[in-house]
């Protein structure tokens, strides 16, 4: 651990120069930046998580902050809010840490985890994360770094992508195949992103529109008489428990929901899933007029 000099914090906005002192530590191959306030007065977690995420951007480093004593309910507090912290001689919550140590366990090559599904097809058509590094990609996507770390190394054990590591540790993407090719190359390995499917006699506004009512808007097929909502898991368990959703069974209803292990690509201003992830979900159904549908539908991408 070594005091980072000036012309390493070049873009470190003055306030945070005048707020931190900042280091440089190296463990086990693996570079971070640690904090160490210069004031007695602690920010709230809110406030460091935003601190810490601007600081990640420009140093393109994981940025940690070091306190000499914390009580278990802020530890508490700031690791809900994904503020990495040290506490002197007690207590590191350094997850980006557990990728490195764990390089030597198996990874699956057989079946992309959902958060390396979603990267790869936020990429095919949403926008191009070639180059990005990890801090990067955790403002683009719903996932914090530890999860892209893992799904990155995933897709370059596949051969999906590879990272590039510089001198100072920063680890870039770089995406060699791109559109149809790499959809072809990657298909194989994605999995349904279906978890669950639910049905509702009500009419449910939540979510966004999928099954074949989507693929009739992508394509000249006609629409279903049922409804298919899509559902991200951890938004479908909180409206539930909210009591947001109406009651729900596993045999029939007007509305079908599926409930699903990823959230789809989506423009912000869009109502349905995406493309891709829509060809995964339907990659059961056997209906030829479904089949030819899907596949013009696909080839329309690129």
């Amino acid at each position: 651990m070594r005091l980072m000099s000036r012309s390493e914090l070049k873009g470190v906005f003055t306030d945070a120069l005048l707020m931190f002192t900042f280091y440089n530590l190296e463990y086990m191959g693996f570079q971070f930046v640690v904090l160490e306030s210069k004031t007695a007065v602690h920010l709230t977690p809110v406030q460091y998580k935003k601190q810490t995420s601007n600081l990640t951007a420009v140093l393109g480093k994981p940025c940690v902050m070091k306190f000499d004593q914390l009580a278990s309910y802020e530890r508490n507090r700031y690791i809900e809010q994904g503020v990495y912290f040290v506490v002197s001689g007690k207590y590191v919550f350094l997850p980006f840490l557990l990728i490195n140590s764990k390089d030597s366990a198996p990874i699956n090559k057989e079946r992309l985890q959902p958060a390396a599904q979603y990267l790869l097809l936020y990429h095919l058509q949403r926008k191009s994360l070639e180059g990005c590094t990890l801090s990067e990609m955790e403002k683009l996507l719903p996932y914090n770094y530890l999860a892209i770390s893992r799904a990155v190394r995933q897709l370059n054990a596949t051969n999906l992508v590879y990272v590039d590591v510089s001198n100072n540790g920063t680890k870039r993407i770089h995406i060699e195949k791109e559109g149809k090719q790499l959809w072809k190359e990657a298909e194989p390995l994605m999995q349904n992103p279906i978890k669950s499917v639910l049905y509702a006699d009500e009419e449910v506004t939540q979510g966004v529109v999928g099954g074949i009512n989507a693929l009739s808007h992508y394509s000249a097929l006609n629409p279903e008489r049922i409804h298919t909502k899509v559902i991200y898991e951890p938004k479908f368990r909180k409206s539930k428990e909210a009591g947001a959703l109406p009651d729900l069974n596993i045999l029939d209803g007007a509305t079908r929901i599926e409930v699903w292990k990823y959230p789809p690509v989506i423009e912000k201003e869009d109502g349905f899933v995406d493309r891709l992830s829509l060809a995964l979900s339907l990659r059961d159904d056997n209906d030829p007029r479904v089949e030819k549908e899907i596949e013009l539908m696909i080839d329309n991408l690129w």
